[in-house]
């Protein structure tokens, strides 16, 4: 009676709205015991005061609507709406005074909060928003009140049996998720046998709770399902798969209380004959006119014997074979001219299944040569400006972004003939690549090699256009040094199309979600990501420093964490690189096992901005340096004993496909040596304000 008398006392005076009422109630519990050891009225107010934002923010995961329970238990439960029985009054034995325990007492509310604690388990949990609760063999007080405007009910107790049917829980202690790991085939493999019968992965909880997956496959080639599984190796069948096909198949693992996803890719092999490894490579431009062969390699992975025909056109050689098996071909060519498009054509049978390949590659201008003889009609100086440029930098990829009218009138529609000298007169062609040109309003976004920049002295080269039958004559993988090994601009409309701009072809291989493709970047165009998305490379591309990540990001929000790249490393820092969004802060990792350097709250992330995330270390004792916009900062390397496996390279999320970046990314590079600081902020010099760093000079002829 005496708790009764006080809860009279906490809740006299009419409280004028329900959250009044809740703050009460929940003081009451508080006061009394009634509340999970280690949890506060005034977390769970304030909790509830978010709730479903508090939810969203600290990984309150969603159930479903699913259900949870404990027994033996004490609770408290608070919310809009009313319970029932309405008044709940503890109830004695007369005499003897031995509380008599109701048979049940129930509650339903649109908005409330539940909090259990299990007096034997000693485990609990809180449910929030919207839910159904019913305890059994319940002892206790509780009232519904309804005096406009105020709708509320609370009631406080212990009970033999008590169950929640809510929209959000958390659990105490907090509960360990389930993982997914050993998935075979693995994610992004390719060349997997036609004759794979079924999909196999791992699965594990750390608390040791059992657990329930269901899997599903798309195209649809099969699906399976578990319910209360131990960890263990489990797997599903499958059927009918297609030769040269994308896979995916989706994992989803709960234990009751978490629910993990996995997303994996696989491609089938060929049942037709491959045609691989072909010299010239297609499309390329710079190719010498001594050119002697053509070259490929035929494979049949079912091992059958193959026939094939080789024709070029314009006709400068032919070939065939007969009942050959894999193995390196090669077609003796000859009569190459100088500046010439060819093209050459590969059938391979295998006496069922064909393939046909069509290749092409144009003949180089001379290395030296003056455009002006070879029908280009207009030039204009290119200066870059050295007071913009922090040190000497060689072989430095110069961004020129402009937009130009002269190139508008002139230049062929698609820029083909958009080209790049280090001099006037007989000189040398600068290795370059047009990441976009649009002629309708002449802007074009390209990068040239400047072999030498220096902060002392001006230098210059030239742009020549107006070639109404020049061949395309960029040379994108030679732009980019041999230390680079991946060079995305994020600029291209589908996964399918994001090429590597390296001579290493790092492409990327698949998406996971629906990115947002062609947005407004930094530099041309980037790609937007919305959490649930990423750009996955077809395994860990580079795990050991020294080394150098960029990536320009812009974030939409900050009340999440989110990595823009990373590496094939673990989120518990383990392997790789990544550059992430922490508690509203930029931080980044480098690792070179067991030494390692990394920052948290490096620096703020506002929404709504670009940001130039750099980080470079040479892999010994010595400082790593990190680089935000044109801020340094320099962070001492440390030991790590942690080595996992490495995982796939991701863009807009961590490699074990968590924490997705919600905003705008655009440039993303990796380098396998550790740049100077000075070659970084002269690129975000360059990148921030490029037509101050490179200065178009007046339009000239011949």
């Amino acid at each position: 009676m005496a708790k009764l008398k006080t809860l009279r006392a906490a809740t006299s005076g009419s409280p004028s709205n329900p959250i009044s009422l809740q703050n009460e109630v929940l003081s009451f519990a508080e006061t009394h015991h009634l509340l999970p050891q280690g949890v506060s009225a005034a977390s769970l107010s304030a909790q509830l005061a978010t709730t479903p934002e508090f939810a969203r923010k600290h990984l309150i995961f969603p159930a479903s609507f699913g259900s949870t329970s404990e027994w033996v238990c004490n609770f408290a439960t608070t919310g809009e709406g009313s319970a029932k029985p309405i008044i709940i009054l503890p109830r004695l034995i007369p005499i003897l005074l031995i509380p008599i325990p109701r048979a049940f007492v129930s509650w339903s509310t649109p908005d409330g909060i539940t909090s259990v604690g299990g007096l034997i388990s000693h485990t609990g949990f809180i449910a929030y928003g919207v839910q159904k609760g019913i305890a059994l063999g319940f002892w206790g007080i509780g009232f519904s009140i309804f005096l406009p405007p105020v709708d509320a009910y609370g009631i406080f107790g212990y009970a033999l049996f008590a169950k929640v049917t809510a929209q959000y829980y958390e659990f105490y202690p907090p509960n360990n998720p389930p993982e997914i790991t050993q998935t075979d085939p693995a994610d992004g493999q390719q060349m997997v046998p036609m004759t794979t019968t079924k999909l196999q992965f791992s699965i594990s909880d750390y608390d040791g709770d059992l657990m329930s997956f269901n899997v599903t496959t798309s195209p649809d080639i099969g699906s399976g399902s578990g319910g209360l599984k131990p960890g263990g190796v489990y797997s599903i069948p499958v059927q009918g798969l297609q030769d040269l096909t994308r896979y995916t198949w989706r994992i989803t693992v709960t234990d009751g209380k978490d629910t993990v996803s996995k997303t994996q890719s696989f491609i089938t092999e060929p049942v037709a004959p491959i045609i691989s490894n072909v010299l010239p490579e297609d499309n390329d431009n710079a190719v010498p006119v001594d050119l002697s062969q053509l070259q490929f390699y035929l494979k049949d992975y079912q091992g059958d014997a193959m026939s094939y025909t080789v024709m070029t056109s314009p006709d400068i050689g032919s070939g065939s074979g007969t009942n050959i098996h894999d193995g390196t071909v090669t077609i003796p060519v000859h009569g190459l001219t100088m500046a010439s498009a060819y093209r050459w054509y590969v059938n391979v049978t295998d006496g069922t299944h064909w393939n046909r390949k069509v290749f092409r590659f144009q003949t180089s201008y001379p290395e030296q040569f003056n455009p002006f003889d070879y029908g280009w009609h207009y030039r204009k100086t290119l200066t870059i400006n050295h007071e913009l440029v922090d040190e000497s930098l060689s072989n430095f990829p110069v961004l020129v972004s402009i937009t130009d009218n002269d190139l508008k009138q002139k230049a062929q529609t698609d820029g083909s003939d958009i080209l790049f000298m280090n001099a006037t007169g007989v000189s040398h062609k600068s290795y370059f690549e047009i990441e976009t040109y649009q002629g309708s309003t002449g802007t074009l976004t390209a990068w040239v090699n400047i072999p030498t920049v220096s902060p002392d002295a001006d230098v210059t080269f030239y742009m020549y256009y107006g070639n109404p039958d020049a061949l395309t004559i960029e040379e994108k993988e030679k732009t980019w040094d041999n230390n680079y090994l991946v060079v995305q601009h994020m600029h291209q409309d589908s996964a399918a199309n994001f090429k590597d701009s390296t001579h290493y072809h790092n492409d990327i291989i698949s998406q996971t979600g629906s990115p947002s493709y062609q947005q407004i970047g930094k530099i041309g165009y980037c790609v937007g990501f919305h959490g649930s998305d990423a750009l996955s490379f077809a395994s860990s591309i580079y795990n050991i420093a020294p080394a150098t990540v960029e990536v320009w990001g812009k974030t939409e929000t900050t009340s999440s964490d989110q990595y823009l790249f990373c590496d094939g490393g673990e989120t518990s820092r383990s392997y790789g690189f990544y550059w992430y969004i922490q508690g509203g802060q930029f931080g980044t990792t480098m690792m070179n096992l067991p030494k390692w350097v990394g920052q948290d709250g490096i620096a703020t992330a506002v929404p709504g901005q670009w940001y130039f995330c750099a980080s470079t270390w040479d892999g010994t004792d010595s400082d790593g340096h990190f680089v935000i916009n044109d801020q340094v900062f320099t962070k001492t390397s440390g030991i790590d004993n942690r080595n996992e496996p490495a995982n796939n390279a991701k863009i807009g999320q961590c490699s074990e496909g968590q924490y997705g970046f919600h905003g705008l990314i655009d440039e993303v590079r990796l380098s396998k040596v550790a740049r100077d600081v000075g070659w970084l902020t002269t690129e975000y010099t360059n990148s921030i304000n490029p037509t101050a760093f490179v200065v178009v000079g007046a339009e000239e002829g011949p």
